[in-house]
């Protein structure tokens, strides 16, 4: 996903790469790379804008260090810290953090705010997903992202709002059966993508659900039964850590699909839903296309000041503004992610 960043964006902006694997800055050419950790990378104190695309565990503190030199960030990892906690740190330095600014959540929080601020919908469904065009072996799913982060979605509690109260429920016991036309049977659960928008939005109901084909999500809720996702520590490992790595091993290059559908119930606005695939062309996973594009799209629209702002900046608030948003929808739109809009 960092890769599609870097090459989507260094098309128009002097673009510089840090990472610590040189298998990783190998497959990236043409692009200013270097080798190393952020804090050692050279020249960061006088970039316009810092886009953050590292795994979950180290993001908060890589986010923290590029608001304390005063950079806008734009930052595509998926955290369970509260954004918010970096409002102040960022006004007191005169930048910008858009946090969770993917695909969902990010692309998904910023058409919800079009439809919450925009059009006054009050009661909505997210249904998203990243997978394949039909079950793969041996669990009917291969990972289109990080593969611990794809256990934290099934272990962690899912928070949704009701008549603007916060409740949760665990995706494990919230599975449904359903139909998407062009898939066939589905099936949904409750999943904790509502990010920023738990605080922005003070009033009505919203809920995300993730789609997976029929039979992996038993399959899942079996080995947490187990106590295959336990962190309990047995002999020098946890079951948990056994899971992560087995888990990273299924992942392998296959044409992925990703799935988002933002409705709203009461009927105030109109439908958005996208259906992008894998680009076989430029060997380009569908989830990096949409993860990527959506997090170039914000970034692009800050260093054109497109959004502006300080402080912490939810992607649903991109939804507020006419400009900001039409700036995002077309910049997607013009890398062929295909968003369509109905009522």
């Amino acid at each position: 996903m960092g890769r599609v960043i870097a090459r989507d964006l260094s098309a128009t902006e002097d673009v510089l790469v840090a990472d610590t694997d040189p298998v990783a800055l190998a497959k990236l050419e043409g692009i200013r790379k270097f080798k190393g950790n952020y804090m050692e990378m050279p020249g960061l104190e006088k970039a316009d804008l810092v886009v953050a695309a590292l795994p979950s565990e180290v993001g908060h503190d890589a986010v923290k260090f590029a608001l304390g030199m005063g950079r806008n960030v734009v930052d595509i990892s998926f955290t369970d810290y509260d954004p918010f906690e970096f409002d102040d740190m960022a006004r007191e330095h005169g930048c910008l953090y858009i946090p969770h600014a993917g695909f969902a959540p990010g692309l998904s929080n910023i058409i919800a705010g079009k439809l919450y601020y925009g059009h006054g919908s009050r009661d909505m469904e997210i249904l998203v997903a990243g997978l394949q065009e039909k079950p793969m072996p041996p669990m009917g799913y291969i990972p289109t992202f990080n593969a611990s982060s794809v256990i934290d979605e099934y272990t962690r509690p899912a928070r949704y709002i009701v008549n603007g109260s916060i409740r949760e429920a665990m995706p494990l016991e919230t599975i449904e059966p359903m139909e998407l036309e062009g898939f066939g049977k589905l099936e949904s659960f409750y999943s904790d993508g509502l990010s920023t928008i738990l605080s922005t939005f003070r009033e009505g109901s919203i809920v995300e659900k993730t789609l997976r084909h029929p039979g992996h999500m038993e399959k899942m809720k079996f080995l947490h039964d187990m106590g295959y996702f336990s962190s309990e520590k047995i002999g020098n490992s946890s079951a948990r850590e056994i899971s992560d790595e087995l888990f990273r091993r299924t992942v392998r290059d296959v044409p992925d699909v990703s799935i988002l559908r933002v409705t709203p119930k009461d009927g105030k606005g109109p439908e958005y839903s996208i259906i992008d695939r894998f680009d076989s062309r430029n060997r380009v996973s569908s989830m990096g296309r949409m993860t990527g594009f959506s997090a170039a799209a914000m970034a692009k629209a800050v260093l054109e000041s497109k959004i502006h702002g300080r402080g912490t900046f939810p992607a649903e608030w991109i939804g507020k503004d006419g400009t900001s948003f039409s700036f995002v929808m077309e910049y997607l739109k013009e890398r062929s992610i295909d968003i369509r809009v109905k009522g």
